[in-house]
């Protein structure tokens, strides 16, 4: 797919307003120490990708593009391609339902299998009782993207809950969730984490097709994601892993989880059949945003929905850690075609 020439102009107008050599410079200097290339023509090539390859530096960095060929790089997509999609295809309108998670939870209540409760609405007599049933609490900022809004809190150390609910809707904290219980299997790579799967799918407004696949792990904070200290594997279309994982930036490759040696490479999502089902549901739901990355979680009799995103986030393989020289580029074609219809 070419991205419009429209698209393509905004994208390096923006990049030459943020452009920093120095940033730059950084990353190629990163990457000549992780893979023992000169950083001046690495730098060239950068630049190069950023104004001719619709490649963004740190697409560059992630997806190792040093160390591929031409036609390789072709098979991944890069955030621009991936904006491009998500803008063309997603009604901006109606993607809204999935920015703020409290319209998120009210429009697909029946995948959630958990209890909420908005202290927009919810005063403190409510909030207290959901505690009495839910002793630790999950607490999200209802707009906020990379897990920095979502926080746990044991209520067992609440004494004064008057102040305990000005304080969680004075920090905007106002959506409360009952935990989740995840999988045994899953709890064995990390119990302190839900170690989430992130799922990206398309529907063409007949079939939903499952993208991309890429399951998180956690290191025991509140969330898997990177900015908590988490990483991912890239799994097959039966839920399998199809390498080490890697956390996409710096060095890194784990075969096995790092705190629990549970094997990475060996990982099998369970009740994928059931994932894939439910998401076959719930993708349908607002056929308005086709193009979705949602996050799921595996409970023990069945998966559970967290959150979508309609722009749904970069996850591709590093070669450095797992070899593979192939991106998930080609899984969107039937996508990309029909953005060339409208």
């Amino acid at each position: 797919m070419a991205v419009s020439l429209r698209a393509r102009a905004r994208y390096l107008a923006k990049r030459a307003r943020s452009f920093r050599l120095g940033r730059v410079w950084g990353f190629a200097t990163q990457i000549s120490k992780e893979q023992g290339k000169h950083p001046v023509p690495v730098l060239i090539d950068m630049l190069y990708s950023a104004a001719f390859r619709d490649t963004a530096y740190l697409d560059y960095y992630e997806a190792d593009f040093a160390l591929l060929t031409r036609a390789e790089r072709a098979t991944f997509m890069t955030s621009l391609l991936q904006h491009h999609l998500a803008e063309a295809l997603n009604d901006r309108e109606a993607a809204k339902t999935f920015e703020n998670k409290i319209a998120f939870n009210t429009a697909f209540a029946e995948f959630l299998h958990r209890e909420w409760i908005d202290l927009s609405t919810a005063g403190v007599d409510e909030l207290r009782s959901f505690a009495e049933r839910h002793p630790v609490i999950i607490a999200k900022v209802p707009v906020s993207r990379e897990g920095k809004g979502v926080f746990r809190y044991d209520t067992a150390e609440v004494s004064e809950w008057t102040a305990f609910h000005a304080d969680l809707v004075s920090k905007g904290q106002v959506l409360i969730e009952q935990p989740i219980v995840q999988h045994p299997y899953l709890a064995k790579y990390c119990a302190g984490t839900v170690n989430t799967t992130r799922i990206t799918t398309y529907f063409d407004g007949e079939t939903v097709r499952p993208l991309v696949i890429a399951q998180k792990f956690g290191r025991g904070a509140v969330s898997d994601q990177f900015t908590w200290g988490g990483f991912f594997t890239m799994l097959d279309e039966n839920g399998r892993a199809v390498g080490p994982g890697h956390t996409g930036r710096h060095v890194s490759r784990y075969e096995t989880h790092p705190d629990s040696g549970e094997s990475i490479v060996d990982f099998q999502l369970p009740l994928w059949d059931e994932a894939l089902a439910m998401l076959d549901e719930a993708a349908r739901r607002i056929p308005a945003v086709p193009y979705v990355g949602w996050d799921v979680a595996i409970g023990p009799d069945g998966p559970v929905l967290l959150e979508g995103n309609w722009t749904p986030g970069l996850y591709e393989t590093r070669v450095s850690a797992t070899g593979i020289r192939h991106g998930t580029r080609p899984l969107h074609d039937r996508a990309f075609r029909d953005v060339g219809t409208r």
